[in-house]
């Protein structure tokens, strides 16, 4: 998106229609799907596909790169329009708005300055809606009526230099998102009732890349690349589980999604290719074991 203009987000009936065959075998309630792994279940494909799809509506609803998420027949939106952050909460058969959330968003400056929309996709369980904003504001709203459930700012004022990108997970009643900047941030779990905060992991501050779920002898973990390595971080207290150095060099950075599958663990960054790890439980405690690592597979 070279312009402000161009990132404004415009939901069209395209992607409903693709929507409306996806929500008949499941949900898409967060950044990647129900599992965090971009995969859909329960769709059976048509026999033969429409030459082309019918627009039922289109509806312009602020800047960002945050992806919507869907739950039932409502579509949560999470952008920004003008100075504030805005989530929506829109009926996915006519676009029209449900209800709307706003508060003041803080200025994005520096290399991030043309893309001041938020980048945090928002995730919903538990009849909740939870987003992240490009300042590292947590919000957890109620998915019926919009109405604001908890608001935090962990680290005020603290981001990474092109801005808060990692989107939230929730798991087990705990909301849990990487907030902060270089060298001051942390992996927060927050109870998703009261907002309380449930535990904290402070060695190593955000990158970009948003972090999925993976269990391992019955231990669930979330797994993320932080500005220095790739960690596995225990759900129920925040335990460090297992952690392999991945630090960017120069202009690099950590940006992807970390695909897991079963035991296996493949992460990318770039300019340092890619590695696969299994994650065993050795006694008490975890380790990561190298599977292989190609140095010319990696992102821009």
């Amino acid at each position: 998106m070279g312009s402000r203009s161009r990132s404004s987000i415009v939901l069209a009936g395209s992607v409903i229609l693709i929507a409306a065959g996806c929500v008949l075998g499941q949900d898409w309630p967060q950044w990647r799907g129900p599992n965090r792994d971009g995969k859909v279940t329960g769709f059976t494909a048509p026999q033969t596909w429409p030459k082309e799809l019918t627009a039922k509506w289109k509806t312009t609803v602020g800047t960002g790169c945050a992806t919507p998420a869907l739950v039932g027949d409502k579509l949560y939106v999470f952008a920004r329009q003008g100075e504030e952050e805005v989530t929506l909460c829109l009926n996915a058969a006519d676009g029209k708005e449900v209800w709307k959330d706003k508060y003041a968003a803080q200025a994005v400056t520096g290399a991030a300055a043309r893309h001041p929309g938020p980048r945090s996709s928002p995730a919903v369980a538990e009849g909740k809606v939870v987003t992240l904003g490009v300042g590292g504001v947590v919000s957890c709203l109620d998915a019926g009526s919009g109405r604001v459930v908890w608001r935090k700012d962990p680290f005020p004022k603290v981001v990474p230099q092109f801005f808060t990108s990692t989107s939230p997970i929730i798991v087990d009643g705990k909301a849990i998102v990487h907030v902060g900047g270089k060298d001051n941030g942390a992996i927060v779990a927050f109870d998703l009732a009261s907002g309380d905060e449930k535990w904290k992991w402070a060695a190593e501050g955000p990158a970009y890349a948003s972090p999925a779920l993976m269990t391992v002898d019955g231990v669930k973990q979330i797994v993320t690349l932080s500005e220095k390595s790739i960690v596995g971080i225990g759900v129920t207290d925040g335990k460090l589980l297992w952690q392999q150095p991945f630090a960017p060099q120069g202009r690099a950075y950590n940006a992807a999604t970390p695909i897991v599958d079963g035991q296996t663990v493949i992460y990318t960054g770039s300019g340092r290719g890619a590695k696969a790890v299994k994650i065993e439980k050795q006694g008490d405690a975890f380790a990561a074991k190298e599977l292989w690592s190609n140095a010319e597979l990696a992102p821009q």
